[in-house]
């Protein structure tokens, strides 16, 4: 019976040590990654607006972009401002969102069902403020539904996830390279008798990109909570009697897009 064949070893370097310095970074490395929870392809933050808060009461805004990131600051700090009394004063930052994990810390402790009437909570894209005249906003729009009580938990997470998950920038995406439609943000507010869900947009002039918008909102939306025919509509930011921008009322952004990149 003929023997095993030699193997030949020449030239081969020998078993590398479990506990070497190169194998320890390997394994830090990778369990590092595997519990790091996974990133959303926006950063977002996430807002408080208080009938009851003045000037006097503000909370510190969010930074100004920076140059290096750092979305995981949820605490809330106080500072002095001028009581001038407007929208923008009842307007606290509470958190930003950068990570799955983040995201669900501050959802799921922040009860919309007990925010008083008139109170209203906006996840909007990082930097962009949930003002009209926001230069992200300005020119855009968005669309409203009416959501009995009952089920605007149930809605709000479903728009939320909606938002977060990029299925509505999915919608609002075209090949146009002048004046890019994007998603800005979402809303949640109380008002006697249902709340208003919005979902905001870059260009209210986008027309098959609004349609669209309304379409990803029922395609990800269970049978139950679908809103009533004549329980949404769409409506342009210039179109409200506060509204304050200047030069926006063109009807959307591709006949401003020399003005705003």
């Amino acid at each position: 019976m003929a023997g095993l064949p030699d193997l030949r070893r020449t030239g081969l370097s020998g078993s590398t040590p479990e506990n070497t310095p190169a194998r320890g970074k390997e394994m830090r490395a990778n369990l590092l990654n595997k519990l790091r929870p996974p990133p959303l392809v926006h950063a977002w933050d996430f807002w408080h607006d208080r009938q009851d808060r003045t000037g006097s009461t503000l909370t510190s805004p969010p930074p100004a972009p920076p140059t290096s990131s750092s979305n995981n600051n949820t605490a809330e700090t106080t500072t002095s401002a001028k009581p001038t009394h407007n929208y923008e004063d009842r307007l606290v930052h509470l958190a930003s969102i950068s990570d799955v994990r983040t995201f669900w810390n501050v959802f799921n402790n922040f009860d919309v069902s007990a925010l008083p009437l008139r109170d209203s909570v906006h996840l909007f894209h990082q930097y962009v403020k949930p003002l009209w005249e926001d230069p992200r906003n300005v020119h855009g729009g968005c669309w409203t539904f009416r959501v009995p009580k009952a089920n605007a938990p149930a809605f709000w997470e479903r728009i939320a996830l909606l938002a977060v998950g990029e299925k509505l920038q999915a919608a609002v995406e075209s090949d146009r390279k002048q004046f890019r439609d994007d998603i800005c943000g979402v809303s949640l507010s109380v008002r006697f008798t249902s709340v208003l869900v919005q979902v905001w947009n870059r260009d209210a002039g986008h027309e098959e990109g609004i349609k669209k918008l309304l379409e990803a909102v029922f395609e990800g939306m269970e049978p139950e909570l679908m809103p009533r025919e004549n329980g949404y509509y769409y409506k342009p930011h210039y179109e409200h009697a506060a509204f304050k921008g200047q030069d926006s009322k063109s009807g959307g952004g591709e006949v401003a897009a020399s003005k705003q990149a």
